[in-house]
């Protein structure tokens, strides 16, 4: 058996949350045994991690005081492991240099991030790229992030494998008339009422203030946004100044996301930067027709608009115009929501995507064996 501890900075919503949950459930349970470590708090993913079997352990109950590098340093001495597999920059620059310095283990740092060096900020390059030099292996989802990553930081393209991020299609999946009714009473939203919906943490790269420029435009249309983050207040002034609050809901952390898909007519990134997002793929596997920032990751995923229409976050007509085609024409909505679910089935399967970790886990643990360490 391999034994692998993922370690996280948090079990909250986001994407890299969702990714570590999907490794974990699909894994080669014959082969690998694993372990998930957050560094503060727990979070709606801690239980459904717990719910599959594999222990979390909380290093800190808050991110400060910073009783998580005590906790940690102690987890690794009682426990053995032999991939620490880190998610999000907390855990690659804080754990992962300690881990190194202990030598417990092989280091693998995944890149969950936009590949875009105004999302990162030149101020993180010199942290990120220091933090490497503890990695035997760098995870990319993506093309993107990989030249980010030796383009902006210096990282020898050998040590970097691009693994893209995976969706369970059995989980997400399109919803039966049953599943979709029950889903939109839960949210209150008749039957008649076309739904846009959208998902991720409310911070300023995420663009939702374009989500209610839309709403504004399509009165309607009712709008769902799920999610936490910094700029919840700013949003909801700007929907209570915008007149539109009882068509537009900041519905917060929503734990049942199959149920929040379920309820959608239409799915719209807007984000002015991103990786390869969870939230895209998920949509994409519940056979929703998608409306998203032409960026160069999405613009791979969709096909170049051949499985989802691809809009300009600066010119919001274009995702006037794109839903607008879908409230209007039906089958033409169903036909983008099918392509995109083949799409996701075909390319972005959670299995795969576990296989490919798992492989390289293996390879480096034999190389590791073969240079006597």
């Amino acid at each position: 058996m391999i034994r692998v501890l993922h370690v996280i900075d948090h079990l909250g919503l986001g994407g890299a949350q969702s990714a570590v949950l999907d490794l974990v459930r699909n894994r080669d349970a014959g082969q690998i045994d694993c372990e998930v470590a957050t560094m503060h708090g727990r979070g709606p993913f801690a239980e459904a991690v717990e719910n599959l079997g594999v222990p979390v352990h909380s290093l800190s109950a808050k991110r400060w005081p910073p009783l998580y590098l005590w906790n940690f340093v102690q987890l690794l001495q009682r426990r053995r492991y032999d991939i620490l597999h880190f998610h999000l920059q907390g855990a690659n620059w804080v754990a992962k240099p300690l881990a190194a310095a202990l030598g417990c283990g092989i280091c693998i740092a995944h890149d969950h991030a936009s590949g875009d060096i105004r999302f990162r900020g030149v101020a993180s390059l010199l942290p990120d790229a220091l933090a490497h030099f503890a990695s035997h292996r760098i995870i990319a989802v993506s093309a993107g992030v990989r030249d980010f990553l030796t383009r902006w930081e210096g990282i020898p393209p050998d040590l970097i494998s691009v693994v893209s991020n995976g969706i369970d299609t059995e989980i997400f999946q399109p919803p039966t008339p049953e599943a979709r009714e029950s889903a939109r009473k839960a949210w209150g939203i008749p039957e008649h009422v076309f739904t846009i919906g959208s998902m991720g943490r409310l911070a300023p790269e995420k663009n939702f203030q374009l989500l209610i420029s839309l709403a504004r435009r399509l009165p309607e249309l009712q709008f769902l946004i799920a999610g936490e983050g910094p700029e919840r207040p700013a949003l909801e002034a700007l929907i209570r100044s915008s007149g539109i609050g009882d068509r537009v809901r900041l519905l917060g952390q929503v734990d049942e996301r199959v149920a929040f898909y379920s309820a959608l007519d239409v799915f719209v990134l807007s984000s002015l930067y991103e990786g390869l997002p969870m939230a895209l793929l998920e949509a994409m596997a519940m056979g929703l027709p998608c409306v998203s920032s032409n960026l160069p990751d999405i613009f791979h995923a969709l096909r170049g608009g051949r499985d989802g229409r691809l809009c300009l976050p600066s010119e919001p007509e274009t995702f006037v115009e794109a839903i607008s085609q879908f409230v209007h024409n039906k089958q033409l909505a169903r036909d983008f929501g099918s392509a995109a679910r083949m799409r996701c089935v075909s390319i972005f399967s959670a299995s795969t995507s576990a296989a490919a970790v798992e492989d390289i886990y293996r390879s480096e643990l034999l190389f590791a064996r073969g240079q006597g360490h």
